[in-house]
């Protein structure tokens, strides 16, 4: 009976050890990186005077904060879809696969604390706050 034991022993031994190198071995990095630029002072009173169907989205378009964003894929990532939100909001949505880049921009209530987050699905890819005042 003492060797059947131990043989279990060694058995459930053998099978944690690749466990644990797995769970303390470094995670690989993302497939998608997403940068979140400073929130920089913007007038859009001649985008909303040429384009008047644009006015209730910027309250005062000559003091509208906006925000660049970049989100990147590594050379091997998936197509990954994502979500832009302001408070909850969505702005802004899309995908993004292998080797590609987006580069875009989303506005910002003046004076008022804002969080803005890129997601994808329900992971969260990047988060900030951000109290603009133009």
């Amino acid at each position: 009976m003492p060797g059947r034991m131990l043989t279990v022993v060694l058995a459930a031994v053998a099978a944690a050890i690749p466990a644990a190198a797995t769970a303390t071995a470094a995670a690989p990095p993302a497939p998608v990186q997403v940068q979140l630029g400073e929130a920089k002072c913007q007038d859009m009173s001649a985008v909303v005077a040429s384009m008047p169907m644009l006015a209730p989205a910027f309250p005062d378009a000559a003091h509208t904060p906006v925000v660049e964003y970049r989100i990147t894929a590594s050379p091997d990532a998936p197509m990954t879809p994502y979500k832009v939100k302001v408070n909850g909001e969505i702005k802004g949505s899309g995908s993004v696969g292998a080797k590609g880049l987006i580069i875009s921009s989303t506005s910002l209530p003046n004076n008022t604390t804002t969080k803005l987050e890129v997601t994808s699905g329900e992971e969260v890819l990047a988060t900030r706050t951000y109290t603009p005042a133009c």
